[in-house]
C-alpha cells in the first residue's frame, strides 16, 4: 500500500480492510482526470479489472433504457438475442 501513495498523480482517499479476501482495498483519485480508481493489491494469480462510465439519463422518458435495449439486441449483421448471457459464459463468475 505504501507504493500506492508514492503515485504523484493520485491522491489516496480511503483505505479498508476486506477481510474476505486478507486485503486491503484502497481508492485513489486521479489528479488530472478526477477518475476515481479502486485497487485491492493481493497475492491471487487472477488478474481482473472494470471499467465504468457514470452515464445517468437527462430525464426521466425512458430513452436511454429503450436505446439500450434497441443496440443490445444486435442486428442482421451481428445477431445476438441477450448479449448478457453470452458475456456470462465467458466471465469468471460462471463455472
Amino acid at each position: 500500500m505504501n507504493q500506492l501513495k508514492k503515485l504523484a498523480a493520485y491522491e489516496v482517499v480511503e483505505e479498508k480492510e476486506i477481510a474476505e479476501l486478507n486485503a486491503t482495498g484502497c481508492v485513489l483519485h486521479h489528479k488530472k482526470s478526477g477518475a476515481r480508481i479502486f485497487i485491492i493489491p493481493c497475492d491471487d494469480d487472477n488478474k481482473v479489472f472494470n471499467i465504468g462510465f457514470r452515464t445517468p439519463p437527462g430525464d426521466s422518458t425512458g430513452v436511454a433504457h429503450i436505446l439500450e435495449h434497441s443496440v443490445l439486441c444486435g442486428s442482421d449483421q451481428f445477431p445476438v438475442k441477450d448479449p448478457f448471457v453470452e458475456l456470462v459464459k465467458g466471465s469468471l463468475i460462471h463455472s
